[in-house]
């Protein structure tokens, strides 16, 4: 008997039915009960031998769709026991899947081949290709450290025998993740280690991008450190330097940065141009460069004065990054989110979003976020009577900010922590003259703009009107200059 005949007999008894006639006939089991029973029946070692068979005979017949098939495949060879030629075709169907955006399938699929290695595998450039395709959506969902160990895991070998250019991505996204987690290249050994073997891997290809793209974590490391005017120069002098050399997602995430260091500069034109910029680079379908996009853009309009609409699109964001999945995204879409309703003294309207921020901060790794959120929520508990709370809160965030010298989370806690004691004048004040200078020495124009407003306040309620005055002429100044939005024409 034929296997058409076979087949015929089996839907004649309604055991399975015709899935799809084009481009090939397929069948499938009419019930998965049906399909466990008849699978169950066979031997473990038969099983096996049919799994194996039905990989290799994929390949044979469809060897052009050798890519597409890859999930397929790479299932009958695990299957079959054969993990080394299962993780080749898992690596394969990670790439493939993020080509096609469907993150969580890919993450599937390079857990998949790196739990399919067997320790002596020399296989090393396949190794680093399913370490950097894990990196890249793993630190969305599961966080940098996650995403850090994958790469650190797979280097050693490949340091001795890997391919220059893979070797190269690999320190980008491990560089990029240290950076997340709230590293900076002036405290971390660890990072700058990684980018000066950037910087030589770079010359022994004799790419001077790799140099460039160095540089703009350098630069990074000084925007969040507090030097926006430096680091913000030195971003975009790197990123001209690299040009079209670096990849998409480098350049979209590259330019978000830069777009951030200009709206905390006040320079809002640059910031649109960078944010454009980096709009062009994502405009491929990638749904997490799209989320980033506009996680940026809706920090920019807080830092205009647009909190109204900042916070409509930071809550859009939030509920999106849930939706994808994608944790690290959430935590600065929730802290903008608190951000905008503190700016318009909503202390309630910010509990919910700084609360998740706080708490997928931890999950996600992302240090300087994570600042932010606990010194912004410690001064919601204050507001909202909870003073142990809030000590608490605010204590833990400036304790953060100062042993990772992050200077802008320090001024936004000692700013946030001022407006929830409005009782206590003189440790307001203290604080807010604090936070002022620190936002001045930053360059951080909108911000002090604010913290120069909330002093006046202050001084005029202590009954030191002229001070007060003083202090209001200059916050107008820098608001009319900058074109804050939140304050009167």
């Amino acid at each position: 008997m034929t296997a058409r005949n076979e087949l015929n007999t089996l839907e004649a008894s309604g055991l399975v039915q015709v899935a799809t006639l084009e481009p090939e006939l397929e069948y499938l089991f009419r019930h998965a009960l049906v399909q466990d029973a008849a699978y169950s029946s066979l031997l473990k070692q038969d099983r096996r031998t049919l799994h194996q068979r039905a990989a290799e005979t994929l390949l044979t017949l469809y060897p052009e769709r050798r890519r597409e098939l890859a999930a397929v495949i790479g299932m009958h060879f695990e299957r079959a026991g054969d993990a080394v030629a299962a993780a080749e075709y898992f690596v394969i169907a990670g790439e493939q899947a993020l080509e096609r955006f469907a993150n969580k399938d890919a993450l599937a699929f390079f857990d998949r081949a790196e739990a399919s290695f067997p320790p002596d595998d020399q296989r090393l450039e396949l190794r680093l290709r399913a370490a950097i395709g894990g990196a890249r959506v793993a630190w969305a969902s599961r966080g940098a450290d996650d995403s850090i160990g994958r790469l650190e895991r797979a280097l050693p070998m490949a340091e001795r025998h890997g391919d220059l250019k893979l070797l190269g991505d690999a320190y980008f996204w491990i560089a990029f993740m240290r950076r997340m987690r709230g590293e900076n290249p002036a405290t971390s050994p660890e990072l700058k280690q990684i980018l000066d073997r950037t910087r030589e891997i770079g010359a022994a290809r004799g790419d001077p991008a790799a140099d460039a793209l160095a540089n703009a974590f350098m630069a990074v490391g000084l925007m969040f450190g507090g030097d926006l005017r430096e680091g913000t120069r030195a971003l975009e002098e790197a990123l001209e330097l690299l040009g079209s050399g670096g990849d998409t997602v480098s350049a979209t995430i590259l330019h978000g940065l830069l777009s951030l260091g200009h709206s905390r500069l006040g320079n809002f034109a640059a910031s649109e141009r960078a944010l454009a910029t980096a709009t062009r680079f994502a405009a491929n379908g990638d749904p997490i460069g799209a989320l980033d996009i506009d996680i940026t853009r809706s920090g920019l309009l807080v830092e205009r004065g647009d909190f109204a609409e900042g916070e409509a699109l930071a809550t859009s964001c939030a509920a999106r990054s849930e939706e994808l999945g994608a944790f690290a995204c959430a935590v600065p879409a929730n802290v903008i989110t608190g951000a905008a309703h503190l700016a318009r003294n909503d202390a309630l309207g910010a509990k919910a979003p700084l609360e998740r921020g706080e708490e997928l901060s931890h999950i996600s790794s992302m240090g300087s976020f994570q600042t932010l959120a606990e010194g912004m929520l410690g001064a919601v508990k204050a507001r909202l009577g909870d003073a142990p709370g809030g000590v608490a809160g605010s204590n833990l965030a400036l304790e953060r900010a100062r042993s990772t010298h992050d200077r802008y989370g320090e001024a936004i806690t000692l700013w946030q922590r001022a407006n929830a004691s409005p009782g206590d004048h003189a440790a307001a004040l203290a604080d807010l003259d604090a936070a002022t200078t620190l936002f001045e020495e930053m360059a951080a124009r909108p911000s002090a703009a604010r913290t120069l407003r909330d002093r006046a306040k202050v001084l005029r309620a202590m009954g030191r009107t002229a001070d007060a005055d003083a202090s209001d002429e200059r916050s107008r100044a820098i608001a009319h200059e900058l074109g804050l939005k939140d304050f009167p024409l």
